[in-house]
């Protein structure tokens, strides 16, 4: 034990004073280390990392198993809701089959078999995530909660409530009186909740189900849409209808919260042609047009509708082939407002009976993509953090301009304003401001511009820290991008901004440019 604290002292040491830089270097100084103390094992990054008190964050990055979990700026904490029927019956849906989970998971999803191992407890969920995180050498100081399994909003509200309650009270590490004071809490905790996304149906996405997600503190809703064309809709007993869609993303755009539709490529009744058509209509009509999005491809699952009627030939399902083919062809149409947050379902492929294959879908795409020298520009493959990482170069943030998009959408009109690298297109940050088409809350009207999401892509830097020179979080550009987008909203005659902004982030607004609380949100007059 002793060796191995002195090696761990020896190469925390040499990271923090700058002789080791890279992974290669820690590897040689960790080796060479190992037979010089004699150690009989080669130490892991969180062996080490255990003997950090205070680690720096050069220390966390070199020793971090996963960097690129970091890289968008935030620590994603799943945390998968309590197995409850759900309000539709769709042919392709595994449903909890054979074992109890929710609806739409096999519970075999890395989320799914830590909830049932935790007995799906929420504030448990929560704190063996975060502290997951931070034996792998990732910064937990800004977390996004994402609310997984079936239909969130079809369960009773109390159950809604205490559910949600948990988590922030996993997040503030003690139990909270009301949900009340556990959302105040966390405004100041170590650990700050920067959004909360749930998952619903458009169908229940009415004005009921909205105002009880914004008491709840949630920023984030992810639509399962999964097409535009209703005889799919149909065939696969959706239970909804295009109309709905677009009703619902319309009520979400005018009260503020960022939306990530769920597309479902190679469906029964699909074509490739027309696969590629309903995609295009996706950002041809204004109707749609959403922020986020996430391809889950057409699955068998065994004992659905769907895998009856795949075993009796009447359904054949995109191979691992046709999919990244297709998904690579819809790569032609996504805007740069758009990010593409997930290239297929967390599904065993062990369970899957037909369909994709391979767990490395996006991986397949992205080879698809240079094949045909087709340039993806959604912000995934632009934020600085990915791009540098992945391409190996070091940007640099002083020559950072702005770049805005404005396009219609759901009757009003969205401003994509970023801050972007103008040799390569990479993207350091941006902010999505609206003018409402039809505001329903007291909070919002017609003259109120709305800023949906400010983001800053980097390494997470933790709340107290200045930035290193790979790191873009703390250099003023959400500062900067407020201001732009606050001289924006006063020129389209906006008299006030809104902002749906995360709970351990209000803090900033408050104190940082000026907002104050105003029902969910915050806000200051212009």
């Amino acid at each position: 034990m002793a060796s191995l604290q002195v090696y761990a002292q020896k190469v925390i040491a040499a990271i923090d004073s700058g002789e080791v830089n890279s992974k290669d270097e820690l590897s040689s100084l960790k080796a060479r280390l190992c037979t010089e103390l004699k150690l009989e094992s080669f130490p892991t990054d969180p062996d080490l990392l255990a003997f950090a008190k205070h680690p720096s964050e050069r220390v966390r990055r070199l020793l971090s198993i996963k960097p690129v979990r970091n890289l968008s700026g935030v620590a994603v904490v799943a945390v998968m809701s309590k197995p409850a029927p759900c309000p539709a019956h769709c042919t392709y849906c595994p449903s909890g089959i054979g074992v109890e989970t929710p609806k739409s998971y096999t519970g075999h999803e890395p989320s799914t078999m830590r909830a049932i191992r935790l007995h799906y407890n929420p504030y448990a969920i929560v704190e063996n995530r975060i502290h997951q995180f931070e034996a792998i050498g990732h910064n937990a100081d800004k977390i996004e909660l994402i609310v997984q399994g079936g239909t969130f909003p079809s369960l009773p509200w109390p159950q809604q409530k205490y559910s949600v309650k948990r988590m922030l009270d996993g997040v503030c590490g003690k139990t909270l009186p009301s949900l009340a004071r556990a959302k105040k809490a966390c405004e100041t905790a170590r650990h700050r909740v920067v959004g909360l996304t749930i998952e619903t149906r458009p169908d229940w996405c009415g004005s009921t189900e909205i105002n009880r997600l914004l008491s709840l503190g949630a920023t984030r809703v992810e639509l399962g849409v999964q097409t535009l064309d209703e005889s799919i809709y149909r065939k696969t007993a959706r239970g909804h209808s295009v109309q709905d869609v677009a009703l619902a993303t319309q009520r979400l755009r005018d009260t503020c919260f960022k939306m990530v539709y769920h597309w479902m490529p190679g469906q029964p009744g699909s074509t490739r042609e027309g696969d590629l058509a309903d995609f295009q209509r996706l950002f041809d009509d204004s109707s749609f047009r959403p922020d986020m999005l996430k391809f889950y491809p057409c699955l068998v699952i065994p004992g659905t509708p769907l895998y009856r009627q795949w075993k009796q030939g009447k359904f054949q399902p995109l191979s691992s082939e046709q999919a990244a083919e297709e998904i690579a062809e819809m790569k032609r149409f996504i805007p740069k407002y758009v990010r593409v947050m997930r290239v297929n379902r967390d599904i065993p492929s062990t369970l899957v009976a037909g369909g994709v294959s391979n767990t490395n879908l996006r991986q397949l795409v992205e080879a698809e993509c240079r094949a045909k020298g087709i340039r993806c520009q959604c912000i995934r493959c632009r934020e600085a953090g990915l791009f540098a990482h992945k391409k190996g170069v070091r940007l640099n943030p002083a020559k950072a301009v702005f770049e805005t998009h404005a396009y219609e959408a759901s009757g009003g009109r969205e401003h994509f304003i970023s801050l972007i690298d103008p040799a390569t297109d990479a993207l350091y940050g941006f902010v999505r401001l609206r003018i409402p088409f039809r505001p329903f809350r007291k909070e919002v009207s017609k003259s109120t511009g709305l800023v949906r999401e400010l983001h800053v892509y980097s390494h997470v830097v933790p709340l107290e820290d200045q930035p290193a020179d790979f790191e873009f979080q703390h250099r003023g550009f959400g500062r900067t991008l407020m201001e732009k987008a606050a001289d924006l909203a006063r020129e389209q005659g906006m008299e006030k901004l809104g902002v749906l902004a995360g709970l351990g982030v209000r803090a900033y607004y408050r104190k940082q440019l000026g907002y104050h609380n105003e029902g969910p949100y915050v806000s200051r007059a212009l």
